[in-house]
């Protein structure tokens, strides 16, 4: 049976860029979960554990800091590629403190996300 591809869940509120970030994982060999708030993610039953979350900062609701933060308390391995429009180092510093992985600042090209990726390490598919 093959293995299936890693999962990557993102967490984004602008509808445009969650589907850009589906389409670019999906052809990536990634396969995406899409969310447009903190809470869908929470409430949704994954089949798996993800491969990695990428999250915005700024959600309506939790923030992608307090889900950063809830993920960790539940004892959570998961890295946490955390995206924003607001460079201030304050947030990123917060977004460090947590254990992000990486810390992708908007604009981002897709290659930017996908090397954050690969820092990570991605299982094999057969």
């Amino acid at each position: 049976m093959a293995e299936q591809p890693p999962l990557v869940v993102v967490v984004e509120d602008d509808d445009m860029l969650r589907a850009a970030l589906g389409r670019l994982l999906r052809t990536s060999g990634f396969d995406p979960a899409l969310f447009d708030s903190a809470e869908a993610f929470l409430a949704a039953p994954l089949n798996r554990a993800p491969h990695c979350v990428i999250v915005d900062v700024h959600l309506t609701g939790i923030s992608g800091l307090d889900l950063q933060d809830r993920l960790r308390r539940q004892h959570s391995e998961v890295p946490v590629i955390v995206t924003t429009a607001d460079g201030a180092q304050k947030i990123r510093e917060r977004a460090q403190q947590g254990g992000c992985t990486a810390f992708v600042s908007k604009p981002f090209s897709g290659e930017t996300i996908l090397n954050a990726l690969g820092s990570m390490a991605r299982p094999s598919l057969a």
